[in-house]
C-alpha cells in the first residue's frame, strides 16, 4: 500500500514541491484560502467577509479537508496555498491504494488488487473514447484523475474518490457483519466522505443504493445495516448539514451547473438509471456468487450512463454530469479486471484466450498513455516561485495599498487572491453555497456586458460596482497570462475609471469609495438589481448631497458605523444580509432588513451623531444542529465502549 503511494507520489513529484503549477485555469487556490480563513477564525458559526460580498462561514464550503488545512496551517504556518496542494496531493495519490485494498478485500487477491491498482496508477482509459477528455490532456500527460487535480483544482473530488473504496469496504462489513462498531466506522466514513465533496457524496450515495440492490437476498446480508449507518452517518455530520445549507446546495446547484433544466429528456434518463439497475441485477439472479461483480457493473452502468449521455449525446442526466468521468473510469477498470480474472478462473480455453487478448488489447491501448506519462520531465511542470506569477505581483500591489473597499477579481486571480491576502472580493470560489446571489449576477454582467446597450456597458458597470461597494477592479486584457480572459471588453473602463497600476495587459482601476454605509432615502433604494435602477442608488453612495458615514471592520463578525442620521433617511450598509445579522444604534437595538440587492438596510432612528454596530451572531437552526451532532456522537462512542464492557 505504502510502495504504491511511493510510486504515484514519484510520478507526481512536481504536485509535492512550493511554488505555483503551470496551470493557471485551477480552483485549487479558492479552497486554500478557505483553509487560510478558517485557521484565522476557526467558529463555523461565523461571517466570512472576504468573498461574495460577505457570507456565512457555513456556507463556504464543505468542512473537512478545509478544516484539516487549517489544522496544518495552525501547526506548520507556511503558504496556505501550498498546504493545501501538499494534503490534497497526497490523498490523490492515495487513491490506488485504497483501490488495491478494496480488491483485495473481495477478490481475497493480493496479485488481482495489485495489477488493478497499477492499471489504475497508469493508464486512463476515458482518453480512449470520450473526444472532449482526450483533447484536455494538456502539456503534461497525466491520468485523467492526476489531471482534473493538478489542472483544475479537484482536490476535495479526489480526496472523496480515494476515500470511496474505503467506504465501500466499511458498508460491506456492516451488512455482513454482526458487531456494531462496524456501523459506527461504516458512518463515520459515509460522514467524512459527504462532508468533503458533494459530487463524491452522490456518487457514495448511488454506491451504497447500488450495494444494496446487489446484496439483496443474498444470505447473511442485512441492508438495513447499510441504512442505519447512513442515518447515523448524517447525524454525525448533521452540524454542518442542516436543513438549510442542504436546501440552499439543492437549489443553487442546477442554476450553477450550466443552467442545468429538468426537461422531458432529463425526466426519461432519470428514470431509465432505475431501470437499467433492475435489468442488470435480474440478470445476476442466476448467479448468486457474483455479488461483487454485480455491484461493479451496477456502479459502472450509473456512472457510465451519467457521463457518456453528457459527452456523446450533449444531454445532462444531472447537474455536473461530466465530473463523474472520475468514477465511471474507476469502476470500469476494476469491472474489466474482474471480468478478466473471472475468465481466467472458469478454466475454460474458450474463455482464458478471450480473457488474455481482452487484457492484452488493454495494454497496447494503455501503452503509449503509460509511457509518456513515466518518462515525462519535471521540467515540462516544475512549479515557479509564486514572485514570478502575474497574480501574485497584482495581489501584493492590492495589498500594499490596503483597500478599504473590495475587489472586482475575475479569471484564476479570483481564486489565488484571498490564498495570499485578506483582501475582500466580490468573487470567490463555492457559488452553491450562496443564498445572495446579486454578486453573482454582477460579476457575470460585468464580465460579459449582457444585460446593458453596448454604448453604456461600462457606465452600467460602475453603478454596479458601486453598488457592491467596489474599489479596485482588476482588468485581463487579451494578452494577459491569465488563464480564463473573463472580460469580453476589457477596454470599457477607460476614460470612466482612473487606472491606477499595469503590469503587462493587466490593469488595475480605481472605483471612487468612501464606505461601506450610506445614507438613503426611501425613494433612492432600487427595486430591482438591474443597472436600470441604480443610478440614484448610485448617487446616494457617492453621498455629494448628504452627510457621509464611516465605517470600520472590527473583526469578520462586526462592522462599526459613525455618523449623523437626517431625519427622513435610513443606512444601508454593502454587506449581504442574513438572519444572523443584529444591529444596535447607541446601545440599542434597532431593525434591519435585507434590499433588493441582498444587502442590509438599518431603520437607524434620526441622531445628530450616531454609532451603529452591526454584528454577525448567527441563528438558532445551526447551534440545535451541532448539539444533536454532539449528542449523536457522544451516544455512538458510549454504545461502542458500553458494548465492549459487555463482551
Amino acid at each position: 500500500m505504502l510502495g504504491l503511494f511511493a510510486v504515484n507520489a514519484g510520478l507526481n513529484l512536481a504536485l509535492f514541491l512550493p511554488g505555483e503549477l503551470p496551470f493557471r485555469g485551477s480552483i485549487g487556490a479558492g479552497y486554500a484560502s478557505m483553509g487560510r480563513f478558517v485557521a484565522e477564525h476557526p467558529s463555523p458559526w461565523g461571517w466570512n467577509p472576504t468573498q461574495y460580498c460577505g457570507l456565512p462561514t457555513l456556507y463556504t464550503y464543505l468542512p473537512a479537508l478545509i478544516y484539516v488545512a487549517a489544522a496544518l496551517d495552525r501547526l506548520f504556518p507556511t503558504d496556505a496555498e501550498y498546504t493545501w496542494r501538499l494534503l490534497t496531493a497526497t490523498l490523490t495519490c492515495f487513491g490506488p491504494s485504497t483501490l488495491f485494498l478494496f480488491v483485495r478485500f473481495f477478490t481475497r487477491s493480493r496479485g488481482w488488487a495489485l495489477a488493478t491498482a497499477l492499471v489504475y496508477t497508469l493508464f486512463s482509459p476515458v482518453y480512449g473514447f470520450i473526444g472532449a477528455i482526450d483533447g484536455d490532456r494538456g502539456l503534461v500527460q497525466l491520468p485523467w484523475r492526476v489531471q482534473v487535480f493538478a489542472k483544475y483544482g479537484e482536490g476535495p473530488h479526489n480526496a472523496g474518490l480515494t476515500l470511496l473504496p474505503l467506504a465501500l469496504i466499511a458498508a460491506w462489513v456492516a451488512a455482513t457483519g454482526r458487531r456494531y462498531w462496524h456501523i459506527l466506522v461504516c458512518a463515520v466514513l459515509l460522514a467524512f466522505i459527504t462532508l468533503t465533496n458533494w459530487v463524491a457524496a452522490l456518487a457514495l450515495a448511488w454506491c451504497g443504493l447500488c450495494m444494496l440492490l446487489a446484496g439483496f437476498r443474498t444470505p447473511g446480508f442485512r441492508g438495513w445495516r447499510i441504512l442505519s449507518a447512513a442515518g447515523l452517518a448524517w447525524l454525525l455530520a448533521a452540524f454542518w448539514l442542516t436543513p438549510t445549507v442542504i436546501q440552499t446546495i439543492l437549489f443553487n446547484w442546477p442554476k450553477d451547473a450550466f443552467a442545468y433544466k429538468m426537461k422531458d429528456e432529463q425526466v426519461f434518463l432519470l428514470l431509465a438509471l432505475p431501470a437499467g439497475a433492475l435489468l442488470i441485477r435480474l440478470f445476476f439472479v442466476r448467479l448468486p456468487e457474483s455479488r461483487y461483480a454485480c455491484f461493479l457493473a451496477l456502479a459502472l452502468f450509473g456512472f457510465a450512463w451519467i457521463v457518456l449521455n453528457y459527452y456523446w449525446r450533449g444531454q445532462s442526466v444531472i447537474p455536473e454530469s461530466r465530473r463523474y468521468a472520475l468514477e465511471m473510469e474507476l469502476f470500469l477498470l476494476v469491472t474489466l479486471m474482474e471480468l478478466l480474472r473471472l475468465m481466467l478462473a472458469r478454466g475454460n480455453r474458450g474463455l482464458m484466450a478471450c480473457g488474455l487478448a481482452g487484457f492484452a488489447a488493454l495494454l497496447l491501448m494503455g501503452a503509449n498513455q503509460a509511457w509518456q506519462y513515466t518518462t515525462k520531465s519535471l521540467s515540462q511542470w516544475r512549479p515557479v516561485p509564486r514572485q514570478e506569477t502575474v497574480e501574485y505581483r497584482l495581489a501584493s500591489w492590492l495589498d500594499a495599498h490596503n483597500p478599504r473597499g473590495r475587489v472586482f477579481a475575475t479569471g484564476g486571480f479570483r481564486f489565488r487572491l484571498n490564498a495570499w491576502f485578506d483582501v475582500p472580493q466580490i468573487g470567490g470560489t463555492f457559488e452553491t453555497g450562496l443564498r445572495t446571489r446579486v454578486p453573482l449576477d454582477y460579476l457575470y454582467q460585468i464580465r460579459t456586458g449582457l444585460g446593458s446597450k453596448d454604448a453604456e456597458e461600462g457606465e452600467d458597470a460602475v453603478l454596479q460596482l458601486k453598488a457592491m461597494g467596489v474599489e479596485y477592479v482588476v482588468v485581463h486584457g487579451p494578452n494577459s497570462e491569465d488563464y480564463y480572459h473573463d472580460i469580453v471588453n476589457p477596454a470599457k473602463f477607460e476614460g470612466l475609471l482612473e487606472r491606477v497600476h499595469s503590469d503587462g495587459d493587466n490593469h488595475l482601476y480605481r472605483v471612487p469609495f468612501h464606505s461601506y454605509a450610506h445614507l438613503v432615502r426611501p425613494g433612492e433604494l432600487p427595486g430591482h438589481h438591474h443597472p436600470h435602477w441604480l443610478a440614484s442608488y448610485a448617487a446616494a453612495i457617492d453621498g455629494l448631497d448628504r452627510p457621509r458615514l464611516a465605517s470600520t471592520w472590527n473583526g469578520p463578525n462586526e462592522l462599526s458605523i459613525q455618523g449623523p442620521v437626517p431625519e427622513g433617511m435610513s443606512v444601508v450598509a454593502l454587506v449581504n444580509h442574513d438572519p444572523g445579522w443584529r444591529a444596535e444604534q447607541d446601545g440599542r437595538p434597532v431593525s434591519i432588513e435585507a434590499t433588493a440587492l441582498g444587502v442590509i438596510l438599518v431603520r437607524a432612528r434620526p441622531s445628530a451623531q450616531s454609532s451603529i454596530t452591526l454584528r454577525y451572531e448567527g441563528t438558532l437552526e445551526p447551534r440545535v444542529m451541532a448539539a444533536v451532532s454532539g449528542l449523536a456522537w457522544v451516544l455512538a462512542i458510549g454504545a461502542l465502549f458500553r458494548r465492549r464492557r459487555a463482551a
